[in-house]
């Protein structure tokens, strides 16, 4: 038992978290594989992450080389690999998060899309989606689009400016976080699926979506191969969660950076219901999680590395 303590701890929080998702992923896999619904994308996007497990084993060995130290090429190559160290964890994040969506039908083919639109009604008295239709324009879609397609974006922007000013520590906390913060949005897929009211309120919807051709190419991008038959993401909504959650650690660190990002991130939250993506409670859920992981999340991230420190010196 004490060996796996000391595995475990060997660990970053992030790390450990990406392999306890991996295991029942591939579980998953291997029990639907074949089986009406499923992608073999997944297939392919699991081995691409295993390629790049392997790849960060190797950083991971390699950057501490002092070889590295006696070249300029060395010492720029070492500056890669750090951030190459610091950043893989999230790609294997975002791996386990497109899997996992397209495989919840298969878990769990029990969708929520009623009782959410309930919640709605009960809370607002009205469905956003529908009453958001009076204000549809092929400009305004375009601005939408862009807005929700530029999540991941967003991410990457902050924790750059974070990491290029060395605050790391800010950095570590973010990026653990926003971590944490999609594994536990996983979990609420499988307990909760929903497809959305894109597909599920199809039928009471007057006004199309158009756009121009930013609309037409980010659309099918967002959408590609993805159907009421696969995939199933939001509640909570993580698009609202995490961008909010990004926010509140802006604010903390750097309150020009916050209020210059905060007009990005409200059209992002429109655009969840414009779009149809989510519901009005899919958007709650998704901000209380963010409030939760931005109290606890850098408690929690300290309290292991506390761990993996203490473990070091058994």
């Amino acid at each position: 038992m004490q060996s796996w303590f000391k595995v475990i701890f060997k660990l970053r929080l992030e790390e450990f978290l990406a392999f306890i998702l991996l295991v029942p992923m591939l579980f998953f896999m291997v029990i639907y594989y074949g089986e009406d619904g499923f992608r073999d994308s997944n297939v392919d996007r699991f081995l691409i992450t295993g390629g790049v497990f392997l790849l960060f084993l190797g950083i991971i060995k390699l950057k501490d080389l002092k070889l590295l130290l006696n070249s300029k090429i060395g010492r720029l190559i070492k500056v890669i690999l750090d951030f190459l160290r610091e950043t893989l964890p999230f790609a294997f994040c975002i791996s386990i998060y497109t899997n996992m969506h397209d495989m919840v039908h298969l878990v769990n083919p029990n969708d929520v899309d009623l009782y959410l639109m309930a919640w709605d009604k009960y809370l607002l008295g009205f469905h956003p989606a529908i009453y958001l239709e009076q204000f549809i324009t092929p400009g305004l879609t375009d601005f939408m689009y862009s807005s929700y397609s530029a999540f991941l974006i967003y991410i990457l922007i902050f924790s750059m400016y974070l990491y290029i000013k060395k605050e790391n520590a800010a950095f570590r906390e973010t990026l653990v976080s926003v971590i944490l913060t999609f594994y536990i949005g996983y979990i609420g897929y499988v307990f909760f699926p929903a497809v959305g009211p894109k597909f599920t309120m199809s039928h009471m919807f007057e006004t199309s979506l158009t756009g121009t051709e930013i609309t037409d190419r980010l659309s099918f991008l967002m959408n590609y191969e993805i159907s009421e038959y696969t995939r199933r993401d939001c509640f909570p909504s993580l698009h609202n969660g995490i961008i909010f959650l990004v926010l509140l650690f802006a604010f903390k660190q750097s309150r020009t950076y916050a209020f210059l990002f905060l007009p990005f991130a409200i059209s992002l939250f429109i655009s969840t219901l414009y779009l149809r993506y989510h519901y009005f409670i899919d958007m709650v859920a998704g901000f209380a999680l963010a409030l939760i992981v931005f109290y606890f999340g850098p408690i929690f991230n300290n309290w292991w590395e506390e761990k993996r420190v203490s473990n070091a010196f058994l």
